[in-house]
């Protein structure tokens, strides 16, 4: 049985109207595939339960999950590149390059771009686009 062993590859997040821009002025992310003893400290899921009376007095259980990332540990370490992130204040312009410089920066919008990153590191599953560039190879 063969599996896709693609270490490294350019993902395009869908935040904010990127994937409508030219390829080229997309904001695109190296995402730097982890090893398998890695897996398990990258993303958790929490469950939780809360136990409430309905209105008739019975005792009804609740039920809820959530997924949480290691967000310093995904951008450090399996976020390599970054391509065409300006961060924009009162001191002007500042390119992001790197998944080190995206986990100490703050800016409007941060979280669903770093959830959907860190997701896609965590994901198990390769893209369609991804299949044809190894493919190429």
């Amino acid at each position: 049985m063969k599996f896709n062993a693609l270490k490294n590859y350019t993902f395009f997040p869908s935040v904010n109207g990127n994937l409508d821009l030219p390829e080229s002025e997309r904001l695109s992310v190296e995402i730097i595939r982890p090893v398998a003893e890695d897996h398990e400290s990258l993303v958790f899921v929490e469950l939780t339960q809360q136990t409430q009376k309905d209105s008739k007095g019975k005792e009804v259980i609740n039920s809820a999950s959530r997924t949480k990332f290691n967000t310093p540990k995904i951008l450090r370490r399996h976020v390599g590149e970054i391509k065409n992130l300006v961060l924009e204040d009162a001191d002007g312009e500042k390119q992001i390059t790197t998944g080190e410089e995206l986990a100490a920066a703050s800016f409007t919008g941060m979280f669903k771009l770093v959830n959907e990153i860190c997701a896609e590191v965590c994901s198990d599953k390769l893209s369609a686009a991804q299949k044809k560039i190894s493919e190429s190879d």
